[in-house]
């Protein structure tokens, strides 16, 4: 894998921070059904842990996908150890290109490496804490805030775009 290319099992989506159990089973259903195998959930807390996480269980079997759910967003990334955290928030809120990001992770990439795309569960998204852990991103053209879901489903086709579109 190493080169100028990603792999669709190299991205791995992470839902952070919701207290949705409808907003957890909709990014689940948004995840596997964008052809993304991995999901990871941390920090659900409220109606998202005790509704929401078996909704999304129950998803990843009939899909066939990988489902994790971890307390924090620092254990996930302690213990996956992701090549990149990439933090996606709309346009407004600052940071670099989606694709500009990933066309960047693409060349350092490794056999077995990951990328997190970190989306928040919650408004107004990622606290002050969190946005240290990883890089802000915003897929092209959402300047708005939209919600989480939008934000998950515009962004993963976006990286189902990019990844079509490689050698």
């Amino acid at each position: 894998m190493e080169g100028d290319s990603l792999e669709k099992n190299s991205i791995i989506p992470v839902l952070h921070n919701t207290q949705s159990s409808q907003r957890l089973a909709e990014v689940a259903r948004t995840v596997y059904g964008l052809g993304f195998n991995y999901l990871i959930v941390t920090k659900a807390v409220g109606s998202a842990a005790q509704v929401g996480v078996p909704e999304a269980q129950k998803l990843a079997y009939k899909f066939g996908r990988n489902l994790l759910v971890l307390a924090d967003l620092s254990e996930a990334i302690e213990l996956l150890q992701p090549r990149k955290v990439l933090l996606v928030m709309p346009g407004k809120y600052g940071g670099r290109g989606l694709h500009e990001a990933l066309a960047e992770a693409a060349k350092e990439l490794r056999e077995g490496d990951k990328v997190f795309l970190v989306f928040g569960g919650v408004e107004p998204g990622l606290s002050q804490r969190e946005l240290k852990l990883g890089e802000m991103v915003s897929p092209e053209g959402v300047e708005e805030d939209i919600g989480t879901v939008a934000l998950v489903a515009i962004s993963l086709y976006r990286v189902n775009e990019l990844l079509r579109r490689q050698p």
